[in-house]
């Protein structure tokens, strides 16, 4: 993996092409209802965009991690975040899972590739962007995104609330306009490109565990 990430390069063509809903919009006033309308569809298409790059940064980390782990035996942050997320899941009493068989823990790469598997499912799963989905995603692959830019991982945790708060609002009167709406996804845009980074790092840097 190298930066920027094909997730990268598609997020940031993804937010180019949303932005075009906000054509005709002034910039610093919403002066009708159509203009609300139309900021707030941005804002919930952004969110989108940005969902879809997390999982598909995740992913990407998880697969390239499993690829050089099945084929050449490496160990890297992520595959040691796996064995402990799985490990830890494994007493979890509360966890909904299939408990694995003494025989198969005593064989490291089956266990480290039913660990993949489930982190697979929780990516498919995810549902936001805000900081508990971001650190759902990131941990078990090796990083944590508060750590390595709280600035922009609490930003996603912010526009996740945004989202949100639009979603489940009848009126269609909102705050936001077309200049802060596309101020916070370009500076979210720019500050993932930490994440993208830090995700490239992991998946090269072998572990001495």
């Amino acid at each position: 993996m190298k930066t920027p990430t094909p997730a990268y390069k598609s997020l940031k063509s993804a937010l180019a092409n949303v932005s075009a809903i906000l054509r005709r919009v002034p910039l610093t006033e919403n002066s009708s209802n159509l203009h609300h309308l139309k900021v707030q569809s941005y804002i919930f298409l952004a969110h989108a965009a940005l969902e879809q790059y997390l999982e598909d940064l995740a992913l990407s980390i998880l697969d390239a991690s499993m690829h050089a782990f099945n084929t050449k035996k490496q160990m890297n942050a992520c595959v040691v975040s796996l064995i402990v997320f799985e490990t830890v899941a494994q007493f979890d009493e509360n966890t909904p899972r299939k408990k694995i068989r003494a025989d198969v823990v005593k064989d490291l790469s089956a266990f480290v590739n039913i660990a993949r598997a489930h982190h697979s499912s929780k990516i498919a799963a995810n549902n936001g962007i805000k900081l508990a989905d971001q650190k759902a995603l990131f941990l078990p692959v090796g990083f944590d995104p508060e750590e390595i830019d709280s600035v922009t991982a609490n930003a996603l945790d912010t526009f996740g609330i945004k989202r949100g708060g639009i979603a489940h609002r009848v009126k269609i009167k909102t705050q936001e306009t077309k200049s802060s709406a596309l101020a916070d996804t370009q500076s979210i845009l720019l500050g993932l490109k930490s994440f993208d980074e830090e995700a490239c790092r992991v998946v090269k840097e072998k572990s001495m565990v």
